[in-house]
């Protein structure tokens, strides 16, 4: 038997293998199918928040900065709204509140104004949510309106028990 008689015999026991216990093993992936992000994602988390700004008015706020965050998540299926209140290390407090659509056939999507205790004001688009049990990750697009303009690409993730 030569070398590539000896792999393909070996690439056939693999994947006849594989396939007799494919029905055992669940894709990890696919736990939460029946659950939309909505409803696992409500409750108090402890992350981070992840800015990428660019186009900046004052371009010394062009740039990546991160920041120890609290967020407390609400969710209200009935009215269609998803709430974030992120509170930051320095005391620094900011709101998300907005309209929420869960479809199963394709991304959620959650749009609002979010405005913080230092001024800062914009607008949002959540281009990605991922929410688990323990761990969160919502990906937004803002434009800041305020007296800052700015696009941001954040990224709002965390943990909880």
């Amino acid at each position: 038997m030569n070398l590539r008689n000896v792999f393909f015999a070996f690439a056939c026991a693999t994947l006849a293998a594989a396939s007799a216990h494919g029905q055992v093993a669940a894709n990890p992936l696919a736990r939460h199918t029946g659950d939309s992000p909505s409803a696992l994602v409500g409750g108090a988390w402890n992350g981070a928040d992840l800015e990428k700004r660019t186009n900046c008015t004052a371009t010394q706020n062009n740039g990546t900065r991160g920041t120890y965050a609290e967020y407390d998540v609400t969710v209200d299926r009935n009215n269609s709204t998803l709430g974030i209140t992120q509170i930051g290390i320095t005391g620094l407090q900011c709101t998300y509140p907005g309209g929420y659509k869960a479809d199963p056939d394709s991304r959620p999507t959650w749009t609002g104004h979010y405005s913080c205790t230092d001024g800062k004001t914009g607008d949002f688009t959540s281009t990605e949510i991922l929410a688990t049990a323990h761990a969160m990750s919502i990906r937004l697009a803002i434009k800041l309106t305020g007296s800052e303009s700015c696009d941001v690409d954040a990224i709002l993730g965390g943990s909880k028990f």
